[in-house]
């Protein structure tokens, strides 16, 4: 093969990140919302697998954070699989493997020490390969998926993208006229569009453009040309991609994105009546005429297994909810696909009182605050807001010990790299919260020994700060450095007081 490539842009890597919705933490809960038995009962040991993981920062929170899972991340671009194998070691993360290996040597069984996995998970892969690595995917998940097992897949979805495609054929075009690195040609290939759209180029629409100008000067460089330069990139239309899954004996069980999972949160009464009587798959695509949704995070199982009504209602209500932000953000307006919903004062109110002072089962809330509010609204509700997490267990000293000594790994990769947004893997959730920049130097200086004291912490982040030549940007800006100094320290003050527990209490450090 001359062109190992494919297609796909290998010229520079995928810049990192974390996705919670691709952790089986997260996955389990789109079962129980729709009713389905996750593959593993909680805390139990399982074998996932993420395919085209880049350079490994999600498939590592699944292993740091579940020190009973067996993980393996493959991915095809050698540069991706080394940095990710160089992050593990600096972590001593030592329950994952990274391997570099294509689809299509996967899905042929050309690496015999592969066990049976539980979940299988691809995050911005299938709507940017071609047909043939696509099937090579299924094969894969065909020969390697237990029964009971879940597959996560996202894509850009139709008809939601059915505007941008001249723009995207525009940019490779455009990409294609210059012999330079990737993220040089498609900087080149967005003036073009631009001059095109200005000119009065109708089949370019303005604001996207306008969106995309503003992420060139955002360094989302990376981002941009690995989303509309490689050859393959294609939409999909959900009831495409379920039927390319039924060849691996998949079925349907709901989307990542939770709220979407409430039928009556996406869609007018109008609309649900259109597309009651038609069949499931058809259903869920004819949703999509319906929701400004340019990308699907799809949940597929291999062979559901459907919980009874009052179990289901038992195992929901069994689930702990720890809260994830603090108590004055904690809000009951909510975004939601149709818009934004007020969560009902009787019963959340008085739920987010009680969270406030430790987690709690949803049973638990609801024998409080009786209200209408059922279990898998609840989880639903609180999760999807991202204000809470499930809690899967109380960690153990030596665990807290592991998953620190991967954050810290974590959080240095992330300042050599200037990222001011990073994550934290807790191994009471078995995934990970986001951090931005000051929340990482915290976490950092604490965990090197620095007394969890106000002004211990101003001076260590000082110091650290000082060191990597960096300065914090605060809204609004300082008027001098006095007033820098008392907002660097007011802030701390609020991380000491909110974060730290949290990080605590969920097994974060």
């Amino acid at each position: 093969m001359t062109d190992w490539t494919d297609g796909y842009i290998s010229d520079i890597e995928y810049g990192p990140g974390f996705y919670a919705e691709q952790t089986p933490a997260h996955l389990d809960i789109v079962c129980l919302l729709r009713g389905i038995e996750p593959p593993v009962a909680k805390d139990e040991a399982f074998a996932y697998c993420e395919l085209g993981c880049g350079v490994g920062q999600t498939a590592l929170v699944v292993a740091a954070a579940n020190p009973q899972a067996d993980v393996w991340g493959f991915d095809f671009n050698p540069a991706h699989i080394a940095r990710a194998r160089l992050l593990a070691r600096q972590g001593a993360v030592d329950n994952i493997r990274f391997e570099e290996d294509s689809f299509e040597q996967l899905a042929d069984g050309e690496r015999a020490d592969l066990p049976l996995f539980d979940y299988i998970t691809l995050h911005g892969v299938w709507s940017w390969v071609s047909l043939e690595n696509r099937q090579h995917i299924v094969r894969f998940i065909d020969r390697y998926l237990k029964p009971g097992g879940l597959v996560y897949v996202s894509y850009n979805a139709q008809p939601g993208w059915s505007n941008a495609g001249p723009l995207q054929r525009l940019l490779r075009m455009g990409a294609g006229l210059s012999q330079a690195r990737s993220d040089k040609r498609v900087l080149q290939a967005l003036d073009l569009a631009q001059a095109f759209s200005e000119a009065g180029a109708i089949s370019i629409p303005t604001e996207m453009v306008e969106r995309l100008k503003k992420e060139k000067t955002e360094d989302a460089v990376a981002y941009l040309s690995h989303e509309y330069l490689n050859e393959h990139w294609s939409p999909c239309y959900h009831a495409d991609v379920a039927g390319d899954m039924a060849h691996a004996k998949l079925n349907y069980v709901g989307t990542a994105n939770l709220f979407e999972n409430f039928p009556a949160l996406s869609l007018r009464p109008e609309q649900l009546a259109l597309i009651a009587d038609m069949p499931p798959a058809i259903a869920e695509t004819a949703r999509d005429y319906f929701m400004t949704r340019t990308f699907r995070r799809d949940v597929f199982i291999r062979g559901a297994r459907a919980i009874p009504p009052r179990r289901l209602e038992q195992r929901v209500g069994e689930a702990e909810l720890q809260l994830v932000v603090p108590p004055h953000v904690l809000t009951r307006e909510v975004s939601i696909p149709l818009g934004t919903a007020s969560l009902n004062a009787p019963f959340y109110e008085p739920a987010f009182e009680a969270l406030t002072k430790g987690s709690r089962t949803i049973a638990a809330l609801r024998a409080a605050a009786p209200s209408t509010a059922e279990p898998r609204e609840i989880l639903g509700m609180l999760v999807g807001s991202r204000q809470a997490k499930t809690k899967l267990r109380e960690p153990s000293e030596a665990e807290r010990q592991s998953v620190r000594r991967f954050n810290q790994a974590l959080l240095a990769n992330s300042a050599d790299l200037g990222r001011d947004l990073s994550s934290l893997a807790a191994v009471g959730l078995g995934t990970a919260l986001s951090v931005r920049l000051l929340e990482m130097l915290v976490y950092e200086v604490i965990a090197e020994g620095t007394p969890e004291e106000e002004e211990a912490v101003t001076k260590a982040v000082r110091a650290l700060l000082q060191q990597r030549d960096a300065r914090l940007n605060f809204d609004p800006q300082p008027e001098n450095e006095d007033a820098y100094d008392r907002m660097l320290r007011d802030n701390i003050g609020q991380i000491l007081k909110y974060g730290v527990p949290m990080w605590k209490a969920v097994g974060a450090i």
